[in-house]
């Protein structure tokens, strides 16, 4: 018989590395343009548009709700809010679902599975969590059915529910310095191109934005980019001066943006 005491540490590493079976953050929504209008003459280094960063949708349940799907029973109240979580993988299952917070097993009843096996069961990985997610297949304003996040094999398909209102909440500020700007580099590493950066700023520090430098050709002007949710026009630009001469033709907001860090940050 294996040691119990001696495994202990093992299984208490093991149980906190578990990864959590969560969709990934949704994307935030830009809530508020804070971008000058029409034609602008910008120089390396200036914000050409900007917008307020709001947390993810949410919804608001107008009913109660009980579910019991593979053993796990969860009850959701009038009232409740549940966030948005991007795309689940799961087949049949929509990119717009909100999702319930995570559900965590007992440290003792972890413990208990995993050293009951012995030194095989505590590194055999063990997924703790689970987590609810509705949606609404017909978009008719009611959840209508339900997928369970962290269950195995066929406890991950999608399975109809009791038709449930809901309302939408979107707009909210992320935090009151959350910002993403896109700003004019210049000239970068070819003549015949110049480069704008999206920036995010939130919780103090700046933060991560994937893919964030977007290249726009200049050896024949006019050219329209889109970039993150805006539509940027450069109309004219000054080899010489580095100045460029562009029009913001849809502005950063309204519009979503994926920042993982800042997504982690509500």
């Amino acid at each position: 018989m294996p040691d119990v005491l001696a495994l202990l540490p093992i299984a208490l590493l093991l149980t906190a590395a578990a990864p959590a079976p969560v969709p990934p953050s949704a994307p935030l929504r830009l809530i508020e343009t804070l971008s000058p209008q029409g034609v602008q003459q910008v120089s390396p280094g200036a914000i050409v548009s900007a917008a307020s960063i709001g947390r993810p949708d949410s919804v608001i349940l107008a009913g109660d709700l009980a579910l019991d799907w593979k053993g796990e029973q969860r009850r959701f109240a009038r009232g409740d809010v549940l966030r948005a979580s991007g795309a689940t993988g799961v087949a049949g299952v929509p990119k717009a679902v909100f999702c319930e917070s995570e559900q965590k097993a007992s440290l003792g009843t972890a413990l208990t599975g995993q050293l009951a096996f012995g030194l095989v069961g505590a590194l055999r990985p063990t997924r703790l969590t689970t987590r609810y997610c509705l949606f609404d297949r017909d978009g008719d304003g009611r959840f209508d059915h339900a997928v369970l996040i962290g269950a195995k094999g066929k406890g991950r398909a999608p399975f109809g529910i009791a038709p449930l209102e809901y309302g939408m909440i979107e707009g909210q500020r992320l935090a009151s310095d959350a910002l993403l700007s896109l700003r004019y580099a210049g000239p970068a590493g070819s003549a015949d191109s110049i480069a704008f950066d999206l920036e995010a700023f939130g919780f103090g520090a700046l933060r991560e934005v994937p893919e964030p430098r977007h290249f726009i050709p200049v050896r024949t002007l006019p050219q329209k980019a889109v970039i993150g949710a805006g539509v940027l026009t450069v109309l004219a630009y000054n080899p010489e001066t580095r100045v460029a001469t562009v029009r913001m033709d849809h502005d950063l907001a309204p519009g979503h943006i994926v920042v993982p860090e800042l997504s982690r940050g509500y």
